[in-house]
């Protein structure tokens, strides 16, 4: 499951880079501010190329498919696990292993820094970072979050 999350969080931060790439932008920005949000449908319906994304006033006029997974397995109370989950429009929600979407935080002013989510108040030399709460469900708690940058202790 470590494995599938791990691998997922990368896939999504090379998404968001090949969504920059080819647009000039972020999804959802707000350039102002380092925004945070997770892999729900605001997210995934831009990544995933929905028919909704692809009409006038749509954020990927051009419907490209920058993220891709198998189908999430169902779960309990409306969550899913390990995948996308699809609607009749193409869009869709990204969930990690243990029934949760994804967390993303990208650096939308452009200063070339996130704040560090693990460590309030400190930055990180990124652009996005994605993170999903792990097994215990809970993103507070660090020590078994799967995270797409650098241990805190070995940042440089």
């Amino acid at each position: 499951m470590w494995t599938y999350a791990s691998m997922a969080a990368g896939q999504l931060k090379l998404a968001i880079s090949a969504y920059h790439a080819e647009y000039g932008e972020f999804p959802l920005v707000d350039p102002a501010n380092d925004i945070s949000f997770d892999s729900g449908h605001a997210l995934m319906d831009i990544l995933l190329g929905s028919d909704t994304q692809k009409e006038p006033g749509g954020r990927n006029p051009r419907g490209i498919a920058f993220y891709t997974d198998k189908a999430a397995k169902p779960m309990d109370e409306g969550r899913f696990r390990r995948g996308i989950t699809l609607d009749e429009n193409g869009g869709g929600e990204l969930w990690d292993p243990w029934g949760n979407h994804y967390r993303v935080r990208l650096d939308t002013n452009g200063d070339g820094k996130v704040e560090n989510p693990e460590a309030p108040g400190t930055q990180l030399p990124e652009s996005i970072l994605i993170w999903s709460a792990g097994p215990d469900g809970d993103f507070e708690t660090w020590a078994d979050n799967v995270k797409s940058w650098m241990p805190r202790d070995t940042e440089r």
